[in-house]
């Protein structure tokens, strides 16, 4: 694979589109599909993440049901989303 560059642009709220191409080289083939950003020496990586069942045991997972069903709850950083997780 060349190295060739893919510009996309950035919105007003920092969000950017993945572009067709890298989604599909990442197999990003739905929304909701996760994408994790890596810091690195130099720059960033960006990698499709897969949540699977078999990562957890079955009490975090049932945890992870609950949370799922709080729809329209977010965050404001991990620690706020693991007191929540723990809570359950």
């Amino acid at each position: 694979m060349n190295a060739e560059t893919i510009v996309t642009t950035i919105s007003s709220k920092g969000q950017v589109t993945i572009p067709v191409k890298i989604r599909k080289i990442l197999h990003i083939t739905s929304a909701g599909d996760l994408v994790g950003f890596v810091p690195s020496k130099n720059g960033v990586l960006l990698r499709h993440l897969e949540i699977r069942e078999e990562d957890f045991t079955r009490e975090e997972w049932d945890k992870l049901e609950k949370l799922a069903q709080k729809r329209g709850k977010v965050y404001k950083d991990a620690k706020a989303f693991l007191r929540t997780l723990k809570s359950l």
